[in-house]
């Protein structure tokens, strides 16, 4: 992949790269960090289960579609789903459209649980955007957006 030679042209580029990289490495896991024992200490859950309860509830039904989707082995989902099913946050049944597979659905419970760790998440990051300044906030947020876009601006 080449650079576009406007970027090659500023000599601040690569340190600006490297304090951007390093300071968006270091704000996920500064989050994930204080996230992890508030969900095992109120939810009982990992941010693995965490994440497969999202990926149900997007809807990666079957154990290999939501190995795929997390980029984990069917052994260790199958683990994890173990897990939730215990805990009877998801049921397990014979899809309907296919008999050798199984569907996974959330209960009631689980549902809850993930609705109640995304408001902890929400708090969490909530509190980190309330240390910009009002005014700037929405900047910020647009510049954001920007960078996570796929492609970059026509």
């Amino acid at each position: 992949m080449s650079v576009p030679s406007s970027q090659t042209d500023r000599p601040d580029l690569a340190a600006e790269v490297t304090t951007f990289l390093r300071n968006m490495h270091g704000l996920n896991m500064s989050i994930v960090q204080q996230l992890s024992p508030i969900l095992e200490e109120r939810q009982g859950i990992d941010l693995r289960l965490y994440y497969i309860l999202h990926t149900i509830d997007n809807g990666a039904v079957h154990p290999g579609a939501i190995a795929q989707a997390m980029k984990l082995p069917n052994s260790l989902v199958t683990k994890h789903l173990d897990q939730l099913a215990q805990k009877e946050f998801l049921e397990r049944s014979i899809d309907a459209h296919d008999s050798r597979r199984i569907r996974v659905s959330l209960t009631i419970q689980g549902k809850a649980i993930m609705d109640a760790s995304d408001a902890i998440l929400s708090g969490l990051v909530g509190q980190r955007l309330a240390r910009i300044p009002d005014g700037q906030r929405a900047g910020f947020l647009n510049t954001l957006v920007a960078l996570a876009g796929d492609s970059e601006p026509k």
